[in-house]
């Protein structure tokens, strides 16, 4: 059995662990996925950690480590792997880069001030694939409260399970919501944002995202309890008791 075929079978066996996780597991596996499991050693592990951080980011390489430790560990929690797990304590000493981009007002994206995408995310701090692979037929202009139904959808699943909610449309977004255009991209919206960091002038990594944490810090601003920015943004409630009942689409 070679790693893809491992990493096929805990998928199946495995079957509540999140998406996004399983679609990381794929992309951690790529360069050794033809391997026999019984061929990956502390060498080939170490050729991977070596072949990473040229390729890739300290982040990015410490990310996938981490990954392939926890499948090794899957694995032989099903039997389907015997020995030590060469993964284990190879990221030691890599460090995960905080993403904090600068935050900016209105103003400084005038460029951007007249594009459906930029509008709908300022008001929602939605991520950029969940608003621009969204299905016309999931934008409810016609209710109460006018909203976004966020699902997973065939075209695209959303990042994980807390991430399925309703964000309400901010009146500033009305006259923006039907024009909207709907990304049959594999990845919605990646290109958009892309060309939006660098019209903008922004550093590597702070596309449409960046608009996201704009977002959560306004929020804070605003003294928003974090049981409806939680809500707002499909995060994990971090506490057992806000957990409990549910935040109405009038008070999100």
């Amino acid at each position: 059995m070679n790693v893809y075929e491992m990493t096929t079978r805990l998928q199946r066996l495995y079957p509540r662990i999140e998406h996004s996780t399983k679609v990381a597991w794929f992309k951690s596996i790529r360069p050794i996925q033809d391997l026999q499991i019984e061929h990956v050693d502390d060498d080939v592990a170490y050729n991977y950690l070596d072949q990473g951080m040229q390729q890739w980011s300290e982040s990015y390489t410490k990310r996938n480590i981490g990954y392939l430790k926890g499948l090794w560990n899957k694995a032989r929690k099903k039997k389907l792997y015997k020995g030590d797990n060469p993964w284990l304590d190879l990221d030691d000493g890599l460090e995960v880069a905080i993403r904090n981009p600068d935050l900016h007002p209105w103003e400084f994206y005038s460029y951007y001030h007249d594009d459906p995408y930029f509008v709908c995310l300022w008001y929602s701090g939605m991520r950029i694939g969940e608003l621009a692979g969204i299905y016309p037929e999931h934008i409810h202009l016609d209710a109460k409260i006018p909203y976004f139904d966020l699902i997973h959808q065939k075209n695209r699943r959303l990042k994980n399970d807390e991430s399925v909610r309703q964000v309400p449309i901010h009146p500033a977004c009305m006259p923006y919501v039907e024009r909207l255009y709907f990304s049959k991209a594999k990845a919605p919206g990646q290109s958009w944002s892309e060309n939006f960091r660098r019209n903008l002038g922004l550093p590597k990594g702070d596309g449409a995202h960046s608009l996201r944490h704009s977002f959560t810090s306004r929020m804070v601003k605003a003294g928003i309890i974090d049981r409806v920015q939680d809500q707002l943004l499909g995060h994990s409630s971090k506490s057992m008791t806000s957990r409990y009942g549910k935040v109405e689409l009038d008070t999100l």
